[in-house]
């Protein structure tokens, strides 16, 4: 009998600690494509179990996260992946008073407890990380109507490097998350709860980041409408890179109004100066290969000398949105051109917009070009047959079609039948012939590309970012294709990092002009604007970067960028320093 009973306290203690915990499930959303879950579990001695499980573009991964509490210490671990190509592996114990563990887990239970750690503490500015004692910044920002309870969603500021939109429930509980993860895609979690409510969500926390980007960079930079440089050495990157020295360049509303020998007499009375002496003037650069998950990202394009950006591949909502507010004269961003992505029917494609039947084809090329899209973007699962039908429809619009090689197939019939530029460098590497001379035993395929005046978008840089072991071979195509008239438009896959990419040219081989005519005139021709951009000439865009020495000699110069100027706003950067 006394057995009996031992075994029934024995059932009922595990029946407590297995069934007794409370369970939380959220699902995980990137570009608003459901790609997995979190769940969280509190157990009876107020410890919390957080599980992550997502599948991304077809990688498969895993990340735990605890929390336990004893007489004021945490111990906090988080072990498993945190993008496609990153993991974190943490396992740290620290006093509850000294501050959080915020790790790149993109956990929204982990932010739902940093909260109530904050709201404890009566509401800081900022709280520690105990991992690398970084402030992390919370601020209340707005409220919103709870659809459930109607009561009141506070939403909640966080940023320990981008801002983050956190939503949360009168009783504190997490309700949905706007965040950039370790790979820097937008990603979303939502409490499952609200599920029916994630659009309206998604939208809202666009507009709270939009508002938040625009309200903390008032200051970036000031807007003027007539602006005189004086004094500067303009290089022709449209021509041979001839230099004039000693410049007077006028701008008037945004425009390049005049160019000639520096004369002070002509500057107009009330006109901005802007003293160039000794320094040299090329045109804004582009980066033809961004994803602007976030509107901070702006700013890092913008600071590294980018007038004009690409966006190749974005949620539908947050990208229209966003170049609606960059298109203001004072807004401090670069000028916007969108590839609107359509993938194909997987599990593992990339965002919501397909492209699997012809009237869904039609439907959403005519969305993204009533929307001011430029090009359609095909990705990874688009059949030939469907990329056969886009651009169709496409051209229907003048859209051109660029983007990735599906998977599955060699780049030939892409080629063949309508694709204007490639992007990554390494699509190109089952297609090649390796033995022998490269030019001779490719002819047909480098041949190919000039007939259809393919472009080359490579994207060195975010081989070199990954560690990419291939890298040698990557910069020994670009230079095969480059020698061969093959244009290469610089794009680099990440933010802020173009002057890298430009230099990577100039290493594997380029000239210094040539090189910068990947960043300028040359993207400027494929997007059929050169007549407004991509070189220092009356009438166009007054899109231009002054430099503190020649990129000519040196393309480190791109690293110091003294005066940015992007139509109407300059943002001075030797003033910073």
């Amino acid at each position: 009998m006394k057995k009996k009973y031992l075994l029934l306290i024995v059932f009922i203690a595990l029946y407590h600690n297995c069934f007794c915990q409370t369970i939380t499930r959220y699902s995980v959303y990137k570009l608003e494509n459901r790609i997995g879950r979190e769940e969280s579990s509190e157990d009876p001695s107020g410890g919390v179990h957080i599980n992550i499980t997502t599948n991304d573009r077809g990688t498969a991964m895993t990340l735990a996260a605890s929390f336990s509490v004893d007489k004021g210490n945490v111990r906090y671990t988080s072990a498993g992946n945190t993008s496609r190509f990153t993991t974190e592996s943490i396992d740290t114990s620290f006093s509850q008073d000294k501050g959080f563990p915020m790790s790149k887990n993109g956990s929204i239970k982990t932010r739902e407890l940093l909260i109530a750690d904050w709201n404890k503490a009566g509401r800081p500015d900022f709280i520690p990380s105990v991992l690398n004692g970084q402030p992390i910044s919370i601020s209340v920002i707005g409220k919103e109507k709870d659809p459930l309870t109607n009561g009141e969603l506070a939403i909640i500021k966080i940023n320990t490097d981008l801002d983050e939109i956190l939503w949360v429930d009168e009783k504190g509980n997490a309700v949905y998350l706007s965040i950039c993860d370790a790979e820097g895609d937008k990603r979303e979690v939502i409490n499952d709860a609200y599920l029916p409510f994630f659009k309206v969500f998604n939208h809202t926390s666009n507009q709270y980041l939009i508002k938040t980007y625009a309200d903390g960079n008032k200051n970036l930079g000031q807007s003027y409408a007539v602006i005189a440089v004086l004094g500067g050495n303009i290089i022709d990157v449209a021509d041979s890179g001839k230099i004039s020295y000693n410049t007077l360049v006028l701008l008037k509303n945004g425009k390049i109004a005049y160019i000639g020998k520096a004369d002070k007499a002509l500057i107009p009375a009330g006109a901005t100066i802007i003293d160039a002496t000794d320094k040299f003037l090329i045109p804004g650069l582009w980066n033809m290969h961004v994803h602007l998950f976030h509107p901070e990202y702006l700013k890092r394009e913008l600071l590294t000398g980018v007038t004009t950006v690409r966006d190749m591949a974005n949620e539908f909502d947050f990208i229209t949105n966003l170049k609606k507010v960059a298109d203001d004269v004072s807004f401090p961003a670069p000028r916007i051109l969108n590839a609107g992505v359509l993938d194909g029917k997987s599990p593992y494609g990339l965002g919501v917009i397909r492209a699997t039947n012809e009237q869904e084809i039609k439907a959403n090329v005519k969305m993204y070009h009533d929307a001011g899209f430029n090009q359609i973007k095909i990705y990874s699962y688009i059949k030939k047959n469907d990329f056969d039908a886009i651009v169709k429809e496409a051209r229907l619009y003048d859209m051109d079609v660029v983007g990735h090689l599906p998977v599955g197939y060699t780049v030939g019939y892409f080629i063949d039948n309508g694709i204007q530029s490639i992007s990554h460098i390494h699509y190109f590497m089952n297609n090649i012939k390796w033995d022998g001379d490269l030019k001779a035993t490719n002819k047909p395929l480098l041949d190919k590309l000039i007939e259809k005046k393919i472009y080359l978008d490579p994207t060195l840089n975010i081989y070199n970012l990954t560690g990419d072991k291939k890298i040698p071979l990557y910069n020994k195509l670009v230079k095969l294709f480059f020698d061969y008239g093959v244009p290469i438009v610089a794009g680099t896959d990440n933010e802020g990092t173009i002057p890298d990419e430009i230099q990577s040219y100039v290493k594997l081989g380029l000239s210094p002009l040539d090189a910068l005519r990947s960043a300028t005139i040359v993207p400027a021709t494929m997007m059929k604007l050169d007549a407004q951009s991509g070189s220092i000439a009356t009438g166009k865009n007054a899109d231009l970067l002054i430099l503190n020495s020649n990129p000519l000699i040196n393309m480190d110069a791109l690293d110091n960028i003294a005066v940015i100027i992007k139509g109407q706003l300059v943002i001075n950067k030797n003033a910073d320093k």
